[in-house]
C-alpha cells in the first residue's frame, strides 16, 4: 500500500504574504518523510485560465499589484487563489491547477510513485521527470510512442521508480509544446540522511512565456516554419515581433515570447502600447532572519531562452548543477541557466546596507536589452506583502567587475567589465566523477560526430532542426518502441547518404545509434549554427571532456567565426579536432553548445533503455533535433500500460465472461 498518498488539489505553493523556505529535515513535514520506503503522488493535467477566479469570472491587478474581481473593486483575492502568470488573461496548461505545478520534495533511494491523469478533453499527455536516470524502469522516462504509449484523455499512467541520486530535477510533458503553455514542475532529491550542513530552501522554476491560446496552435506555428520569420527587416519594421540576438550575435528561437515568469509570476510589457501592459504581483521569497543562508534551487523550465539570474547586492555560491555537486563553490554575480539546466546556490542574507529586502532579477542575453525580456522576483526579511524594493543593480567597473557563470562565449559582448566564467570554471565533485571513463587511455567503443544542423526551407516544405540533417521521427505502432527497438529501426530506417545531387537529402527518419551494455559512448557534437543548443541526454549523465567556443571580436563580442580547431567536410558529414584535449571535470545530463563551436562528451551506456538525446529548445525538438540511443536491447525490461490500455483489457474479458455467463444461462432454459 502507499505509504503517503498527496492530493495536491488541496496544496497551496504559495502563501499571500509570498514563498517560505522549505526545510527538508523538519518534523512537520509529512508529505513524505525520510522514513518513508515509498512516497506517492497524484498529478492532474487540465487547462485553466490565467487572471480567473476557479474559471468563474475575469480578475484583474490594480497599479499596486492588488487583484479584484474585474467589475467590483471590493471583491478581492490574495496572490495564491489565482493563477496569474504574467497578468494577460491566456489559457494555459497545468498540473493539479497551479503554475508551475506542485513541487514533489523526496529523500535518496525512495520508491517513487506518481500517477499521472490526463484530464485534457483532447490532448493527449506524457511526462518526463527531468535528470532522473531511471535505472531499471526505462518505462516510467515518460517518453510518449517511445517508452509507453501517450496518455489518452481521461486515463492515466503509473510511474514507479527509484530515487538514486540527490538533487535538483523536474518534470515536464514531453509532447509537442506542453511545457511552453505551463506543464512543468520541480522534482527534489533530498539526501537520505541528514547532512552536518543543512539549509532551508526555495526552489525557483523559471520560465519564458507566450500568448499562445493553445498548444496546437503553437505547433502548427512551429511545424509551418513561421515560428522563425523569415525576414528580418519585416520584424523590425512591423514592430509586431521581438528579434533576439544574444551580445555575440547568435539566436534563439524566440519570437514570440512575451515575458518571462518566476515561479509562475511575472509582468507583460507592452512597449508600444502602456495601457495594455500588467501590473501582476510578483513571487516573494521570504527569509525570517538576516546574516543565515539559504540555498536557492533555480530551473530553468522554460522552451526558448537562456536566462541570467541575479539577486541585487548579493553575490551567489554555485554549488551544484544539473543534482551533481561541485568540489568548491564557484562565486558569480549572474549565473546562466540553459533550457533544462538546474543550478543550487547559496546566498548569504545580509543587512549591511540596511536593506530588508532586494530585487531578484531575471533577464536574457538579448544584446538589444529588450525591456519584455525582464522578470523580476523580491527576496525580502518578513513577511509584510507591502515591502518592496529600491535596491538597484550592481554596477560593473574595472575595479569591481562582475563575474558571469555559464557564459556560451568567452566574452560578454562589448562590456569589459564583465568577465566571463564557463564550463572551464566549474569542476564537479571527484566522488562523483568516473576517472576511469574520461582517462585518455580509455577504449572509447562507440564514437560518433553529432553535428547540429538546419535544413532550409523549399517551395513546398518548411526548414527544419536536426542532427547530421536527420529529421527525427517515429514509426505507427500500437505498441512502444521499447517494446519492440529493432521493428522501429527497420521501419523507418535512415539513410548514410545526406546529399541527392547537389542539395542536402531531406530525410525523416527513425534517427538511432546502437550501444551494447557497458559500451564507453563519446560524441563530438558540433554547433556551426546561429543558435545556441542546450542538449539532454535522458537515461545517464554525462562527462563533459572538452567545450570550443567561436571566435569573437575582442572589441565587440560579436561572432567573427567557428572555432578554428574544427576543420569540417559537410559533404562527407566528417569533423576534426585538430586540438582537443580533456580540459573539464563536469558532470551534467544538459547543457549548452555554444554557437560556432562544440562539445564533447562521454558516457557508460550501463543503462538498459531507449534513450533520447535532444536540443532542448522546444520548437527544436518539435522539429526533429534529435535522436534515439538504444542500450542494451537485450537486457530491456518490457513498457508498463496506461490505465487506458488496462481498462480495454479489463472490458474485454468483462465481455467474455459476461457472455459466457449468458450463453450457460441460456443453455440451463433449453
Amino acid at each position: 500500500m502507499w505509504s503517503c498518498l498527496l492530493l495536491f488539489g488541496i496544496f497551496l505553493p504559495y502563501t499571500a504574504q509570498g514563498l517560505e523556505s522549505f526545510d527538508p529535515w523538519s518534523s512537520d513535514n509529512k508529505i513524505c518523510q525520510p522514513s518513508m520506503k515509498t512516497c506517492s503522488f497524484e498529478l492532474h493535467s487540465d487547462s485553466a485560465m490565467t487572471m480567473f477566479y476557479k474559471q468563474l469570472y475575469r480578475v484583474v491587478a490594480t497599479e499596486d499589484g492588488i487583484l479584484q474581481k474585474y467589475d467590483e473593486p471590493d471583491d478581492k483575492f490574495e496572490p495564491e487563489q489565482i493563477i496569474t502568470a504574467d497578468g494577460y488573461p491566456k489559457l494555459v496548461y497545468v498540473f493539479n491547477q497551479t503554475l508551475p505545478g506542485p513541487v514533489l520534495h523526496v529523500y535518496q533511494d525512495q520508491k517513487i510513485s506518481v500517477r499521472i491523469f490526463n484530464d485534457f478533453s483532447t490532448e493527449s499527455l506524457s511526462v518526463h521527470f527531468h535528470g532522473i536516470r531511471q535505472v531499471g524502469t526505462p518505462g516510467s522516462d515518460g517518453v510518449g510512442r517511445v517508452t509507453q504509449l501517450s496518455i489518452l484523455p481521461g486515463s492515466s499512467f503509473l510511474h514507479e521508480f527509484t530515487a538514486f541520486d540527490e538533487g535538483t530535477y523536474w518534470y515536464h510533458s514531453h509532447v509537442k509544446s506542453q511545457t511552453s503553455m505551463g506543464l512543468v514542475g520541480a522534482f527534489i532529491v533530498h539526501p537520505k540522511t541528514k547532512p552536518q550542513q543543512t539549509y532551508k530552501e526555495f526552489t525557483v522554476v523559471l520560465q519564458d512565456w507566450q500568448h499562445f491560446y493553445t498548444g496546437e496552435q503553437h505547433q502548427m506555428l512551429v511545424q509551418s516554419g513561421q515560428f522563425y520569420p523569415n525576414d528580418l527587416e519585416s520584424l523590425i519594421s512591423s514592430g509586431t515581433i521581438d528579434y533576439y540576438q544574444a551580445v555575440d550575435n547568435s539566436r534563439a528561437a524566440e519570437a514570440l515570447v512575451t515575458s518571462i515568469l518566476v515561479n509562475g509570476r511575472g509582468q507583460y510589457l507592452d512597449s508600444r502600447n502602456n495601457e495594455n501592459s500588467t501590473n501582476s504581483p510578483l513571487e516573494r521569497l521570504i527569509v525570517q532572519e538576516s546574516d543565515s543562508q539559504y540555498r536557492i534551487r533555480l530551473i530553468n523550465g522554460g522552451s526558448t531562452f537562456s536566462l541570467v539570474f541575479s539577486i541585487d547586492e548579493h553575490q551567489l555560491q554555485v554549488i551544484a548543477s544539473d543534482g551533481v555537486p561541485f568540489a568548491q563553490p564557484v562565486i558569480a554575480d549572474h549565473l546562466i541557466i540553459g533550457l533544462g539546466e538546474r543550478y543550487d546556490v547559496l546566498v548569504n542574507i545580509t543587512t549591511k546596507s540596511n536593506q530588508s529586502s532586494w530585487w531578484i532579477r531575471v533577464k536574457t542575453m538579448d544584446k538589444n536589452n529588450n525591456r519584455r525580456w525582464h522578470a523580476r522576483a523580491i527576496l525580502q526579511v518578513g513577511n509584510n506583502p507591502q515591502t518592496r524594493p529600491t535596491t538597484l543593480a550592481r554596477t560593473c567597473s574595472p575595479q569591481k567587475p562582475c563575474y558571469t557563470l555559464n557564459c556560451p562565449f568567452t566574452q560578454y559582448g562589448s562590456d569589459p567589465n564583465t568577465i566571463c566564467l564557463t564550463m572551464h570554471n566549474m569542476t564537479t565533485d571527484p566522488a562523483h566523477v568516473d576517472q576511469e571513463l574520461i582517462a585518455d587511455s580509455t577504449k572509447v567503443t562507440i564514437k560518433h560526430l553529432l553535428s547540429l544542423t538546419v535544413v532550409g526551407p523549399t517551395e513546398h516544405e518548411s526548414g527544419y532542426e536536426a542532427i547530421n540533417y536527420l529529421n527525427m521521427a517515429f514509426p505507427r505502432s500500437d505498441q512502444p518502441i521499447l517494446n519492440n527497438p529493432k521493428l522501429a529501426r527497420e521501419q523507418l530506417p535512415c539513410s548514410d547518404y545526406i546529399l541527392e545531387g547537389s542539395e542536402i537529402k531531406r530525410q525523416k527518419c527513425y534517427h538511432n545509434i546502437v550501444a551494447e551494455y557497458n559500451d564507453i559512448v563519446e560524441f563530438f557534437i558540433v554547433n556551426f549554427d546561429s543558435d545556441q543548443h542546450p542538449i539532454h541526454l535522458h537515461g545517464s549523465f554525462f562527462h563533459v571532456l572538452d567545450q570550443g567556443f567561436a571566435l569573437l571580436n575582442k572589441t565587440t563580442g560579436l561572432f567573427l567565426a567557428n572555432n578554428p580547431d574544427v576543420e569540417c567536410d559537410e559533404d562527407d558529414m566528417k569533423c576534426v579536432c585538430n586540438n582537443c584535449k580533456t580540459t573539464t571535470r563536469l558532470v551534467k545530463d544538459t547543457t549548452i553548445v555554444p554557437s560556432g563551436g562544440y562539445l564533447r562528451i562521454r558516457f557508460r551506456a550501463n543503462n538498459p533503455g531507449l534513450w533520447m538525446l535532444h536540443c532542448h529548445t522546444e520548437p527544436h525538438l518539435d522539429r526533429g533535433m534529435a535522436l534515439m540511443i538504444h542500450v542494451a536491447e537485450d537486457r530491456l525490461v518490457p513498457a508498463p500500460h496506461s490505465t487506458g490500455s488496462q481498462t480495454k483489457i479489463h472490458n474485454q474479458l468483462w465481455l467474455f465472461l459476461s457472455t459466457l455467463l449468458l450463453l450457460t444461462v441460456l443453455r440451463q432454459h433449453i
